[in-house]
């Protein structure tokens, strides 16, 4: 091993960048502790309500998409917060607020290929001109000209949309 004072120096600054490190993945956050079990309790909380098969399928949506929106917004975790969503989705699929939950959960986690199938989905369900399907062909506007970089595709749904209207 070199001994120079210049070894010895890079030694101790990998030493102290490693405890560093150390004490920055294995020390939790103090200041959000308290918040972070505060929101899986209510996560579990309404996972407890949704279970419920006495309560309405509206009443157990409304506790999904509350999951949901604590999974996004306490807990910072878009993938659970999109499944949370999902499931409401298909407990009811006209619930409100729903569709747009599952939007932004799944913008958040960068699942642009199941926001896009979703998109399609809906622009298939919908009657042209309800807000619904204004909201849907905006997104997906979007979508092809920001995170897909596909502006080709933005231009011919552009295109075709006059044409669609006047069906």
């Amino acid at each position: 091993m070199k001994t120079d004072p210049q070894s010895l120096v890079l030694l101790g600054a990998c030493c102290a960048f490693l405890v560093y490190l150390l004490a920055k993945v294995l020390t939790p956050k103090l200041e959000g502790d308290e918040r972070f079990h505060a929101a899986l309790r209510r996560i579990e909380d309404a996972k407890r309500r949704a279970r419920d098969r006495s309560a309405s399928t509206e009443d157990r949506a409304a506790a999904l998409r509350e999951a949901a929106v604590t999974a996004l917004e306490g807990l910072r975790r878009p993938e659970l917060a999109a499944s949370y969503a999902r499931r409401a989705e298909r407990l009811h699929p006209r619930g409100a607020d729903t569709m747009g939950l599952l939007l932004a959960a799944l913008r958040k986690s960068s699942k642009f290929r199941a926001l896009e199938r979703m998109l399609w989905r809906q622009l298939a369900d919908l009657a042209a001109g309800t807000d619904g399907y204004e909201r849907a062909y905006r997104e997906l506007v979007a979508l092809y000209e920001g995170p897909l970089a596909r502006p080709e595709m933005a231009q011919v749904l552009r295109a075709l949309r006059p044409t669609a209207a006047q069906r």
